[in-house]
């Protein structure tokens, strides 16, 4: 392998745009470079992921990294001895320095495989890493590129709660506005009503350890000129930490839109839930599964 190999794939993974949801041709760039650095059993599965490995036997460990981006593109170029470019911290850099130390690994007189998984749509619902649960892997170790930065192990993430809500009132006219609802109104009294009732359950200790909600989009219906909105959705993301479990938060915004719904005369609240991934941490002590 030429030494500046891996800064030269690394440039062309950059120069790749790929968003989520749009990595088909990096997926494809890197597993003819999988292919040709040696890895066995390169593949594409049915979600877009790439697959290829090395060694055998076991235990098995897998080297994980996605493809996709937030959207946008930034010119690929060098300045100040630093690679500059969409994905180069999150999270392209991480993804090819796996396949390139997974390719110089000598495992010939050891008994191990490794595992080397490019996914799709992590920036998004996480399609990518959800196949490969759908397909059953089983591996022993798992380790994923993310910026948690050069000399940091990151041993634990916060979970995620999606949901949307959404206000229902009935349409008037705004020259009689003191007579109806304004369903963007109550959406955002109802919004404020969880952001406070969460911001009062920060923890001493950080950002880590304390719920945190916020607003990731906002539509409103049968509003117009001279029209009072008569529906509003807004989606809410909220992140957990360690202490408080998919199910507790759920239980919580329901409790908090339900009572919502009833203080509010003409005005009906919906809730729906979008997404679930529970908060994880670690065993810095175990030694296997």
């Amino acid at each position: 392998m030429e030494r500046d190999y891996p800064i030269k794939l690394l440039e062309k993974a950059l120069k790749t745009y790929s968003p989520s949801g749009r990595e088909q041709e990096l997926a494809t760039l890197l597993k003819g470079e999988m292919k040709a650095l040696g890895f066995r059993n390169v593949q594409l599965d049915k979600a877009g992921n790439v697959h290829g490995e090395v060694g055998g036997g076991s235990p098995t460990v897998m080297l994980c990294g996605h493809m996709d981006t937030v959207p946008g593109w930034i010119p690929v170029r060098f300045e100040n001895g630093r690679l500059h470019g969409r994905g180069a911290v999150d999270a392209k850099s991480a993804l090819v320095a796996m396949i390139v130390a997974a390719s110089l690994l000598e495992l010939e007189d050891i008994s191990g495989r490794v595992l080397m998984v490019g996914v799709v749509d992590e920036e998004r619902s996480s399609r990518g890493i959800r196949q490969l649960v759908d397909d059953g892997l089983k591996v022993d170790y798992a380790i994923f590129g993310e910026p948690s930065g050069a000399g940091n192990i990151t041993f634990a993430y916060r979970g995620r709660l999606n949901f949307k809500v959404t206000c229902k009132t009935e349409a008037g006219h705004v020259g009689a506005q003191h007579l109806h609802r304004n369903a963007v109104e109550e959406a955002y009294g109802l919004w404020s009503r969880l952001k406070t009732f969460f911001k009062a359950k920060e923890s001493p200790h950080g950002v880590f350890y304390s719920p945190t909600p916020i607003i990731t989009g906002i539509r409103s219906e049968g509003g117009g000129f001279g029209v009072v909105p008569d529906e509003c959705t807004v989606n809410v993301d909220l992140r957990l930490p360690p202490t408080l479990r998919c199910h507790e938060a759920l239980q919580i915004v329901r409790k908090l839109v339900e009572e919502y719904g009833r203080e509010k005369t003409g005005v009906s609240v919906e809730l729906k839930v979008l997404d679930m991934v529970e908060p994880y941490v670690a065993d810095r002590k175990r030694r296997g599964r």
